[in-house]
């Protein structure tokens, strides 16, 4: 297992180093007093704790390009204000702490860090879930892991994939019941995939593929909901 520390603050970076080598004293320890520094090492940890608030790059640009890279393991925000707490969401984080980190809340966060990491692990080679739709005179298998998200049009149901846009006739909340919890059904005519959200505010949802989705107003405390709680269960993408 490898432990990444980032803190432009190297007492701390020290201290934290010291504290997780006593938790896990058969874990690689790395540490960086930069963000670049991380980016540039291109070697991606199994757990990193990334403070917020340095120089140049921040803990939240850090966090950015790590996942866009792909980077889909446990990201654990470090930071002085809490006010910077809700942001941290927007990158999937698995936990933040607040400094001055005390012994009992780090240790708490990092084994249940290390039990995420191996449900993870374990579920990489788990096949990806799938859905049997009939499009025309085709039948055709979809995995739930290439569906961006669905909508209703004209009576039909569109599914947007990373590769094509397939129509068929059925109803969204049938889908919906077998889609599962990383789907969201956060306006009447559209499910999406939480995992493929880009960003959103209080009235849309924009997608990797640029499709920005309508928030019903009913629906956003639910979307933000089960976004963070998403977030949370940390879905290997």
């Amino acid at each position: 297992m490898r432990i990444a520390i980032c803190d432009d603050e190297k007492r701390i970076c020290s201290i934290l180093a010291e504290k997780v080598e006593n938790l896990f004293p058969d874990a690689e320890i790395m540490v960086y007093t930069s963000g670049a520094s991380l980016i540039e090492a291109e070697i991606f940890p199994d757990i990193l704790l990334l403070d917020i608030k340095m120089p140049k790059l921040d803990g939240m640009e850090v966090a950015k390009v790590l996942r866009d890279k792909g980077w889909r393991k446990i990201l654990i925000f470090i930071t002085g204000e809490e006010s910077q707490v809700f942001n941290s969401f927007d990158f999937h984080a698995f936990h933040f702490l607040v400094k001055p980190v005390s012994d009992e809340k780090l240790k708490s966060v990092l084994e249940d860090a290390a039990e995420e990491l191996r449900y993870l692990e374990k579920s990489q080679g788990i096949r990806d879930k799938y859905i049997e739709i009939q499009s025309g005179t085709e039948h055709i298998r979809v995995g739930l892991s290439k569906l961006i998200y669905a909508e209703v049009f004209d009576r039909k149901t569109i599914l947007h994939t990373k590769q094509e846009n397939i129509e068929y006739y059925g109803q969204l909340s049938a889908l919906e019941v077998l889609v599962g919890r990383d789907f969201h059904r956060i306006h009447r005519s559209y499910l999406i995939n939480m995992k493929y959200v880009e960003r959103y505010d209080r009235t849309s949802v924009t997608m990797i593929n640029g499709d920005n989705i309508p928030i019903a107003r009913r629906e956003y405390d639910g979307f933000i909901k089960a976004y963070l709680e998403y977030g949370r269960r940390r879905v290997q993408a």
